[in-house]
Protein backbone atom coordinates (compact mmCIF):
# COMPACT_ATOMS: atom_id res chain seq x y z
CA UNK A 1 0.00 0.00 0.00
CA UNK A 2 1.49 3.05 -1.00
CA UNK A 3 0.89 6.70 0.78
CA UNK A 4 -0.82 9.15 -0.75
CA UNK A 5 1.22 11.16 -2.51
CA UNK A 6 0.78 15.52 -2.81
CA UNK A 7 0.30 15.04 -6.41
CA UNK A 8 -2.92 12.83 -6.05
CA UNK A 9 -4.28 15.93 -4.86
CA UNK A 10 -4.64 17.51 -8.32
CA UNK A 11 -6.37 14.42 -9.69
CA UNK A 12 -9.08 14.53 -7.03
CA UNK A 13 -13.13 15.47 -9.09
CA UNK A 14 -13.29 17.63 -6.23
CA UNK A 15 -9.97 19.64 -6.78
CA UNK A 16 -10.53 19.95 -10.46
CA UNK A 17 -14.33 20.89 -9.83
CA UNK A 18 -12.93 23.78 -7.70
CA UNK A 19 -10.62 24.81 -10.04
CA UNK A 20 -13.16 24.92 -13.35
CA UNK A 21 -15.26 26.78 -10.88
CA UNK A 22 -12.85 29.11 -9.76
CA UNK A 23 -11.57 29.58 -13.95
CA UNK A 24 -15.26 29.99 -14.62
CA UNK A 25 -15.36 32.86 -12.15
CA UNK A 26 -12.24 34.75 -12.94
CA UNK A 27 -13.43 34.67 -16.57
CA UNK A 28 -16.36 36.22 -15.79
CA UNK A 29 -14.72 38.99 -13.29
CA UNK A 30 -12.71 39.61 -16.28
CA UNK A 31 -15.56 39.75 -19.14
CA UNK A 32 -17.40 42.23 -15.82
CA UNK A 33 -14.68 44.53 -16.05
CA UNK A 34 -13.57 44.47 -20.08
CA UNK A 35 -17.32 45.29 -20.02
CA UNK A 36 -16.92 48.21 -17.79
CA UNK A 37 -13.87 49.60 -18.94
CA UNK A 38 -15.37 49.25 -22.69
CA UNK A 39 -18.43 51.13 -21.73
CA UNK A 40 -16.28 53.73 -19.80
CA UNK A 41 -14.17 53.75 -22.49
CA UNK A 42 -17.05 55.39 -25.24
CA UNK A 43 -18.39 57.47 -22.98
CA UNK A 44 -15.10 59.06 -22.20
CA UNK A 45 -14.38 59.02 -26.23
CA UNK A 46 -17.65 60.73 -26.47
CA UNK A 47 -16.97 63.31 -24.24
CA UNK A 48 -13.67 64.29 -25.48
CA UNK A 49 -15.34 64.40 -28.68
CA UNK A 50 -17.71 66.87 -27.44
CA UNK A 51 -14.70 69.24 -25.84
CA UNK A 52 -12.79 69.09 -28.92
CA UNK A 53 -15.70 70.40 -30.91
CA UNK A 54 -16.89 72.89 -28.99
CA UNK A 55 -13.14 74.31 -27.97
CA UNK A 56 -12.74 74.14 -31.81
CA UNK A 57 -16.08 76.13 -32.69
CA UNK A 58 -15.35 78.61 -29.64
CA UNK A 59 -11.75 79.12 -31.47
CA UNK A 60 -13.08 79.47 -34.55
CA UNK A 61 -15.53 82.60 -33.76
CA UNK A 62 -12.45 84.52 -31.82
CA UNK A 63 -11.27 87.12 -34.76
CA UNK A 64 -7.81 86.42 -36.58
CA UNK A 65 -6.04 88.90 -34.66
CA UNK A 66 -7.07 87.91 -31.39
CA UNK A 67 -6.40 84.34 -31.87
CA UNK A 68 -2.99 84.01 -30.95
CA UNK A 69 -3.09 85.84 -27.56
CA UNK A 70 -6.24 83.57 -27.53
CA UNK A 71 -4.01 80.26 -27.50
CA UNK A 72 -1.37 81.76 -25.19
CA UNK A 73 -4.35 82.27 -22.88
CA UNK A 74 -5.46 78.68 -23.04
CA UNK A 75 -2.35 77.30 -22.58
CA UNK A 76 -1.30 79.28 -19.74
CA UNK A 77 -4.72 78.11 -17.73
CA UNK A 78 -4.26 74.45 -18.79
CA UNK A 79 -3.00 73.41 -15.06
CA UNK A 80 -4.13 69.79 -15.92
CA UNK A 81 -1.54 69.45 -19.61
CA UNK A 82 -5.05 68.07 -21.06
CA UNK A 83 -5.71 70.68 -23.63
CA UNK A 84 -3.51 70.04 -26.89
CA UNK A 85 -3.96 73.47 -29.03
CA UNK A 86 -1.96 75.14 -32.04
CA UNK A 87 -2.64 78.08 -34.48
CA UNK A 88 -0.71 77.49 -37.73
CA UNK A 89 -0.05 79.45 -41.38
CA UNK A 90 -1.73 78.32 -44.38
CA UNK A 91 1.64 76.88 -45.35
CA UNK A 92 2.26 74.66 -41.78
CA UNK A 93 4.31 76.83 -39.91
CA UNK A 94 3.80 77.44 -36.23
CA UNK A 95 1.83 80.46 -34.73
CA UNK A 96 0.86 80.06 -31.56
CA UNK A 97 -0.57 77.21 -29.16
CA UNK A 98 1.64 74.27 -27.37
CA UNK A 99 2.02 72.28 -30.30
CA UNK A 100 4.88 73.04 -32.32
CA UNK A 101 4.41 71.22 -35.71
CA UNK A 102 1.20 69.64 -37.03
CA UNK A 103 0.87 65.72 -36.67
CA UNK A 104 1.47 63.98 -40.16
CA UNK A 105 -1.31 62.76 -42.02
CA UNK A 106 -3.50 64.51 -39.47
CA UNK A 107 -6.95 65.09 -42.19
CA UNK A 108 -7.92 68.64 -41.97
CA UNK A 109 -11.48 68.41 -42.55
CA UNK A 110 -13.22 69.22 -38.81
CA UNK A 111 -13.99 66.09 -37.57
CA UNK A 112 -12.51 64.30 -34.44
CA UNK A 113 -10.77 61.58 -34.29
CA UNK A 114 -8.04 59.37 -32.41
CA UNK A 115 -4.92 60.80 -32.41
CA UNK A 116 -1.94 58.48 -33.62
CA UNK A 117 1.15 60.41 -33.51
CA UNK A 118 4.19 60.21 -31.33
CA UNK A 119 3.92 61.81 -28.37
CA UNK A 120 0.29 61.49 -27.64
CA UNK A 121 -0.97 58.80 -24.85
CA UNK A 122 -3.18 56.31 -26.79
CA UNK A 123 -6.63 57.08 -26.91
CA UNK A 124 -5.87 61.16 -27.52
CA UNK A 125 -8.75 62.53 -29.62
CA UNK A 126 -8.12 65.61 -32.13
CA UNK A 127 -9.40 67.53 -34.61
CA UNK A 128 -7.90 69.89 -37.50
CA UNK A 129 -10.03 72.25 -39.87
CA UNK A 130 -9.02 75.18 -42.14
CA UNK A 131 -10.35 78.95 -41.11
CA UNK A 132 -11.85 81.45 -43.06
CA UNK A 133 -8.62 83.20 -43.10
CA UNK A 134 -6.62 80.20 -44.58
CA UNK A 135 -5.13 79.12 -40.93
CA UNK A 136 -5.52 75.55 -39.66
CA UNK A 137 -6.50 75.52 -36.34
CA UNK A 138 -5.88 72.30 -34.48
CA UNK A 139 -7.19 71.47 -30.70
CA UNK A 140 -7.10 68.48 -29.01
CA UNK A 141 -7.53 66.41 -25.54
CA UNK A 142 -5.47 64.31 -23.77
CA UNK A 143 -6.61 60.75 -22.86
CA UNK A 144 -4.85 60.65 -19.14
CA UNK A 145 -8.63 59.98 -17.81
CA UNK A 146 -8.90 56.84 -19.66
CA UNK A 147 -5.32 55.94 -19.52
CA UNK A 148 -5.93 56.20 -15.82
CA UNK A 149 -8.88 54.01 -16.32
CA UNK A 150 -7.34 51.34 -18.25
CA UNK A 151 -4.54 51.34 -15.35
CA UNK A 152 -7.78 50.58 -12.80
CA UNK A 153 -9.24 47.98 -14.87
CA UNK A 154 -5.90 46.30 -15.24
CA UNK A 155 -5.04 46.22 -11.70
CA UNK A 156 -8.28 45.11 -10.93
CA UNK A 157 -8.22 42.31 -13.06
CA UNK A 158 -4.03 41.45 -11.94
CA UNK A 159 -5.07 41.68 -7.80
CA UNK A 160 -9.21 39.48 -8.80
CA UNK A 161 -7.17 37.18 -11.20
CA UNK A 162 -4.66 36.30 -8.35
CA UNK A 163 -6.96 36.65 -5.34
CA UNK A 164 -9.47 34.19 -6.98
CA UNK A 165 -6.46 31.70 -8.26
CA UNK A 166 -4.94 31.40 -5.05
CA UNK A 167 -8.33 30.82 -3.05
CA UNK A 168 -9.40 28.69 -6.01
CA UNK A 169 -6.63 26.11 -4.95
CA UNK A 170 -7.09 26.75 -1.53
CA UNK A 171 -10.56 25.85 -1.58
CA UNK A 172 -9.80 23.39 -3.82
CA UNK A 173 -6.83 21.32 -1.67
CA UNK A 174 -9.19 21.81 1.54
CA UNK A 175 -12.36 20.45 -0.04
CA UNK A 176 -10.33 17.42 -1.31
CA UNK A 177 -8.81 16.44 1.58
CA UNK A 178 -11.76 15.07 3.37
CA UNK A 179 -12.59 12.85 0.20
CA UNK A 180 -8.80 11.76 -0.03
CA UNK A 181 -8.60 10.79 3.33
CA UNK A 182 -12.08 8.59 3.12
CA UNK A 183 -10.46 7.14 -0.31
CA UNK A 184 -7.44 6.06 1.46
CA UNK A 185 -9.03 4.73 4.56
CA UNK A 186 -11.17 2.66 1.90
CA UNK A 187 -7.89 1.66 0.34
CA UNK A 188 -6.57 0.87 3.32
CA UNK A 189 -9.83 -1.39 4.33
CA UNK A 190 -9.42 -3.06 0.56
CA UNK A 191 -6.10 -4.50 1.40
CA UNK A 192 -7.58 -7.62 3.38
CA UNK A 193 -9.88 -8.20 0.73
CA UNK A 194 -7.10 -8.08 -1.59
CA UNK A 195 -4.97 -10.40 0.77
CA UNK A 196 -7.88 -13.39 0.73
CA UNK A 197 -9.92 -12.06 3.54
CA UNK A 198 -13.35 -12.13 2.11
CA UNK A 199 -14.87 -11.34 5.66
CA UNK A 200 -13.52 -7.78 5.58
CA UNK A 201 -15.38 -4.47 4.15
CA UNK A 202 -15.24 -1.24 3.29
CA UNK A 203 -15.74 1.67 5.86
CA UNK A 204 -19.26 3.72 4.93
CA UNK A 205 -20.08 6.76 6.79
CA UNK A 206 -23.76 8.43 7.59
CA UNK A 207 -23.00 11.10 4.81
CA UNK A 208 -24.72 8.78 2.08
CA UNK A 209 -22.42 10.49 -0.36
CA UNK A 210 -21.06 8.90 -3.64
CA UNK A 211 -18.17 6.96 -2.05
CA UNK A 212 -20.44 4.95 0.20
CA UNK A 213 -23.02 4.26 -2.06
CA UNK A 214 -20.03 2.39 -3.77
CA UNK A 215 -18.56 1.21 -0.94
CA UNK A 216 -22.47 0.12 0.27
CA UNK A 217 -22.32 -1.84 -3.23
CA UNK A 218 -19.19 -3.53 -2.89
CA UNK A 219 -20.26 -4.43 0.12
CA UNK A 220 -23.01 -6.50 -0.95
CA UNK A 221 -21.15 -7.92 -3.48
CA UNK A 222 -18.78 -9.23 -1.28
CA UNK A 223 -21.19 -10.78 1.22
CA UNK A 224 -22.35 -12.42 -1.77
CA UNK A 225 -18.82 -13.47 -2.82
CA UNK A 226 -18.16 -14.75 0.86
CA UNK A 227 -21.11 -16.77 1.16
CA UNK A 228 -20.90 -18.59 -2.16
CA UNK A 229 -16.99 -19.43 -1.77
CA UNK A 230 -17.36 -20.90 1.67
CA UNK A 231 -20.38 -22.70 0.09
CA UNK A 232 -18.09 -24.47 -2.29
CA UNK A 233 -15.37 -24.62 -0.09
CA UNK A 234 -17.50 -26.46 2.27
CA UNK A 235 -18.68 -29.23 -0.16
CA UNK A 236 -15.16 -29.99 -0.50
CA UNK A 237 -14.08 -29.65 3.18
CA UNK A 238 -16.97 -31.54 4.06
CA UNK A 239 -16.84 -34.13 1.39
CA UNK A 240 -13.48 -35.02 2.31
CA UNK A 241 -14.33 -35.30 5.95
CA UNK A 242 -17.32 -37.77 5.28
CA UNK A 243 -15.48 -39.76 2.67
CA UNK A 244 -12.16 -40.29 4.82
CA UNK A 245 -14.07 -42.60 7.74
CA UNK A 246 -15.59 -44.82 5.60
CA UNK A 247 -12.21 -44.81 2.94
CA UNK A 248 -9.61 -45.55 5.89
CA UNK A 249 -12.41 -48.55 7.13
CA UNK A 250 -12.51 -49.64 3.35
CA UNK A 251 -8.53 -49.89 3.55
CA UNK A 252 -8.38 -51.31 7.02
CA UNK A 253 -11.10 -54.27 5.41
CA UNK A 254 -8.64 -54.52 2.17
CA UNK A 255 -5.87 -54.84 4.31
CA UNK A 256 -7.08 -57.55 6.75
CA UNK A 257 -8.08 -59.62 3.31
CA UNK A 258 -4.75 -58.82 2.12
CA UNK A 259 -3.14 -60.63 5.19
CA UNK A 260 -5.49 -63.22 5.17
CA UNK A 261 -5.01 -64.40 1.83
CA UNK A 262 -1.39 -63.79 1.69
CA UNK A 263 1.63 -62.93 -0.85
CA UNK A 264 0.72 -65.68 -2.89
CA UNK A 265 -2.98 -66.10 -2.48
CA UNK A 266 -5.28 -65.15 -5.54
CA UNK A 267 -5.75 -61.69 -6.35
CA UNK A 268 -3.12 -60.29 -4.42
CA UNK A 269 -1.75 -58.01 -6.80
CA UNK A 270 -5.55 -56.44 -7.34
CA UNK A 271 -5.62 -56.16 -3.22
CA UNK A 272 -2.04 -54.29 -3.36
CA UNK A 273 -3.36 -52.23 -6.32
CA UNK A 274 -6.89 -51.39 -4.65
CA UNK A 275 -5.02 -49.99 -1.17
CA UNK A 276 -2.40 -48.00 -2.88
CA UNK A 277 -5.33 -46.46 -5.07
CA UNK A 278 -6.94 -46.15 -1.45
CA UNK A 279 -3.79 -44.73 0.20
CA UNK A 280 -3.51 -42.23 -3.27
CA UNK A 281 -7.74 -40.99 -2.01
CA UNK A 282 -6.55 -40.52 1.43
CA UNK A 283 -3.90 -38.08 0.54
CA UNK A 284 -5.47 -36.30 -1.61
CA UNK A 285 -8.59 -35.65 0.79
CA UNK A 286 -5.86 -34.76 3.49
CA UNK A 287 -4.10 -32.18 1.11
CA UNK A 288 -7.73 -30.65 0.85
CA UNK A 289 -8.16 -30.69 4.42
CA UNK A 290 -4.76 -29.17 4.87
CA UNK A 291 -5.41 -26.49 2.48
CA UNK A 292 -8.71 -25.17 3.86
CA UNK A 293 -7.19 -25.49 7.39
CA UNK A 294 -4.39 -22.58 6.22
CA UNK A 295 -6.59 -20.84 4.20
CA UNK A 296 -9.00 -20.14 7.17
CA UNK A 297 -5.89 -18.77 8.89
CA UNK A 298 -6.25 -20.80 11.72
CA UNK A 299 -2.56 -21.02 12.65
CA UNK A 300 -1.40 -17.50 13.26
CA UNK A 301 -1.24 -18.41 17.09
CA UNK A 302 1.41 -20.36 16.17
CA UNK A 303 4.23 -17.98 14.85
CA UNK A 304 7.13 -17.68 16.09
CA UNK A 305 10.94 -17.08 15.98
CA UNK A 306 12.33 -19.53 13.45
CA UNK A 307 15.59 -19.84 11.72
CA UNK A 308 15.72 -20.61 8.29
CA UNK A 309 19.23 -21.11 7.94
CA UNK A 310 18.74 -24.27 10.30
CA UNK A 311 15.02 -25.02 8.64
CA UNK A 312 16.57 -24.73 5.08
CA UNK A 313 19.57 -26.94 5.79
CA UNK A 314 17.25 -29.42 7.60
CA UNK A 315 14.87 -30.02 4.21
CA UNK A 316 18.35 -30.58 2.58
CA UNK A 317 19.56 -33.29 4.85
CA UNK A 318 15.76 -35.14 4.35
CA UNK A 319 15.92 -34.81 0.41
CA UNK A 320 19.74 -35.53 -0.01
CA UNK A 321 19.05 -38.93 0.33
CA UNK A 322 15.98 -39.08 -2.05
CA UNK A 323 17.82 -36.73 -4.61
CA UNK A 324 21.00 -39.14 -4.80
CA UNK A 325 18.41 -41.98 -5.65
CA UNK A 326 17.01 -40.03 -8.86
CA UNK A 327 20.46 -39.58 -10.10
CA UNK A 328 19.80 -36.00 -9.09
CA UNK A 329 22.60 -33.25 -7.25
CA UNK A 330 20.79 -31.45 -4.51
CA UNK A 331 22.80 -28.38 -3.34
CA UNK A 332 22.05 -25.74 -0.51
CA UNK A 333 23.37 -22.19 -0.13
CA UNK A 334 22.50 -20.28 2.83
CA UNK A 335 23.00 -16.76 4.35
CA UNK A 336 23.98 -15.24 7.57
CA UNK A 337 21.76 -14.93 9.98
CA UNK A 338 18.20 -14.83 8.60
CA UNK A 339 15.35 -14.88 11.48
CA UNK A 340 11.86 -13.99 10.73
CA UNK A 341 8.49 -14.26 12.19
CA UNK A 342 6.75 -17.29 11.26
CA UNK A 343 4.69 -20.69 11.91
CA UNK A 344 7.64 -23.00 11.59
CA UNK A 345 6.02 -26.23 10.57
CA UNK A 346 3.90 -24.73 7.89
CA UNK A 347 6.96 -23.49 6.22
CA UNK A 348 8.43 -26.67 6.94
CA UNK A 349 5.84 -28.36 5.07
CA UNK A 350 6.25 -25.37 2.09
CA UNK A 351 9.88 -25.68 1.69
CA UNK A 352 9.39 -29.47 1.37
CA UNK A 353 6.57 -29.50 -0.88
CA UNK A 354 8.95 -27.36 -3.09
CA UNK A 355 12.10 -29.54 -3.00
CA UNK A 356 9.68 -32.33 -3.59
CA UNK A 357 8.33 -31.38 -6.82
CA UNK A 358 11.75 -30.70 -7.49
CA UNK A 359 12.78 -33.41 -6.99
CA UNK A 360 9.38 -35.28 -9.01
CA UNK A 361 10.12 -33.58 -12.15
CA UNK A 362 14.16 -32.78 -12.97
CA UNK A 363 15.09 -35.88 -14.36
CA UNK A 364 17.80 -37.71 -14.01
CA UNK A 365 21.52 -36.07 -13.90
CA UNK A 366 19.64 -32.75 -13.44
CA UNK A 367 20.57 -30.41 -10.27
CA UNK A 368 18.74 -28.85 -7.83
CA UNK A 369 19.85 -25.61 -5.78
CA UNK A 370 18.31 -24.17 -2.41
CA UNK A 371 19.69 -20.51 -2.51
CA UNK A 372 18.63 -18.71 0.64
CA UNK A 373 19.87 -14.88 0.44
CA UNK A 374 19.26 -11.64 3.17
CA UNK A 375 18.03 -9.16 1.15
CA UNK A 376 17.89 -5.14 2.71
CA UNK A 377 13.54 -6.34 2.76
CA UNK A 378 14.00 -9.54 4.36
CA UNK A 379 15.40 -13.21 3.54
CA UNK A 380 14.27 -14.76 0.18
CA UNK A 381 14.54 -18.73 -0.31
CA UNK A 382 15.20 -20.03 -3.95
CA UNK A 383 14.87 -23.47 -5.55
CA UNK A 384 15.89 -23.97 -8.74
CA UNK A 385 15.55 -26.99 -10.90
CA UNK A 386 16.72 -28.44 -14.04
CA UNK A 387 13.32 -29.75 -14.85
CA UNK A 388 10.74 -29.12 -17.65
CA UNK A 389 9.57 -25.97 -16.37
CA UNK A 390 6.57 -24.31 -16.13
CA UNK A 391 4.77 -22.47 -19.13
CA UNK A 392 4.09 -18.67 -18.31
CA UNK A 393 0.99 -19.26 -19.13
CA UNK A 394 0.09 -21.84 -16.46
CA UNK A 395 1.89 -20.18 -13.74
CA UNK A 396 -1.36 -18.92 -11.87
CA UNK A 397 -2.74 -22.04 -12.70
CA UNK A 398 -0.53 -24.30 -10.49
CA UNK A 399 -0.98 -22.37 -7.34
CA UNK A 400 -4.92 -23.55 -8.01
CA UNK A 401 -6.46 -26.86 -6.47
CA UNK A 402 -5.93 -29.94 -8.27
CA UNK A 403 -4.06 -28.78 -11.67
CA UNK A 404 -1.39 -30.73 -13.81
CA UNK A 405 0.52 -29.12 -15.84
CA UNK A 406 0.54 -29.72 -19.48
CA UNK A 407 4.16 -30.68 -19.00
CA UNK A 408 3.82 -33.64 -16.73
CA UNK A 409 0.03 -34.34 -16.96
CA UNK A 410 1.05 -38.31 -15.85
CA UNK A 411 3.31 -37.53 -13.07
CA UNK A 412 2.25 -38.37 -9.65
CA UNK A 413 0.62 -36.43 -7.18
CA UNK A 414 -2.83 -34.80 -6.18
CA UNK A 415 -2.37 -31.42 -7.78
CA UNK A 416 -2.34 -29.75 -4.15
CA UNK A 417 1.41 -29.45 -3.18
CA UNK A 418 1.91 -25.70 -4.71
CA UNK A 419 -1.48 -24.92 -3.19
CA UNK A 420 -0.88 -25.82 0.01
CA UNK A 421 2.90 -23.47 -0.71
CA UNK A 422 0.59 -20.97 -1.71
CA UNK A 423 -1.74 -21.30 1.18
CA UNK A 424 1.35 -21.04 3.68
CA UNK A 425 2.60 -17.90 1.47
CA UNK A 426 -0.67 -16.34 1.66
CA UNK A 427 -0.69 -16.56 5.39
CA UNK A 428 2.43 -15.26 6.49
CA UNK A 429 1.63 -12.93 3.56
CA UNK A 430 4.99 -13.51 1.65
CA UNK A 431 5.64 -13.54 -1.91
CA UNK A 432 5.56 -16.75 -4.01
CA UNK A 433 6.71 -16.05 -7.63
CA UNK A 434 7.38 -18.78 -10.38
CA UNK A 435 9.83 -17.73 -13.14
CA UNK A 436 12.37 -19.27 -16.05
CA UNK A 437 15.46 -20.92 -15.15
CA UNK A 438 16.59 -21.34 -18.44
CA UNK A 439 16.33 -24.22 -18.35
CA UNK A 440 14.27 -25.26 -15.52
CA UNK A 441 12.01 -23.23 -13.11
CA UNK A 442 13.15 -21.23 -10.28
CA UNK A 443 10.66 -20.60 -7.47
CA UNK A 444 11.39 -17.69 -4.82
CA UNK A 445 9.38 -17.01 -1.76
CA UNK A 446 10.20 -13.13 -0.69
CA UNK A 447 10.17 -14.27 3.20
CA UNK A 448 9.40 -10.44 4.68
CA UNK A 449 5.53 -9.57 5.62
CA UNK A 450 2.89 -7.28 3.95
CA UNK A 451 4.25 -8.14 0.49
CA UNK A 452 1.37 -8.42 -2.45
CA UNK A 453 0.82 -11.84 -2.65
CA UNK A 454 0.75 -12.54 -6.79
Amino acid sequence: MRSMRRPELWRTTTFRLALVYGAVFAAGIVALLGLVYTSAAVYLTQQMDEIVVGQAHALRIVPPAALPDKFREIVREDVRNVNFCGLFAPDGAWIAGNVKQLPAGTPVDGRSRELKAPGFQPGARALAERLPSGQILFVGFDAKVLSGLRSIVLRSLIWSGGLIFVLGLSLGAALSLGPLRRVQAVQLASLPILEGDVGARLPTSARGDEIDMLATITNGMMDEVERLLWAVKSVGDNVAHDLRTPLTRLRALLYRVREQIGPSGAHADMLDQALGETDTLLGRFKAIQRVSEIDRRERRAGFASVQLQALVREISELYEPLADDHGLRLSAETAAACEIMADRELLFEAFANLVGNAVKFTPPGGTIRLRLSDLPEGPRLEITDTGPGVPEDEREAVLERFYRGRRAPSAPGSGLGLSIVAAVARLHDFRLTLSDAAPGLRVTLDCWPTAMIY
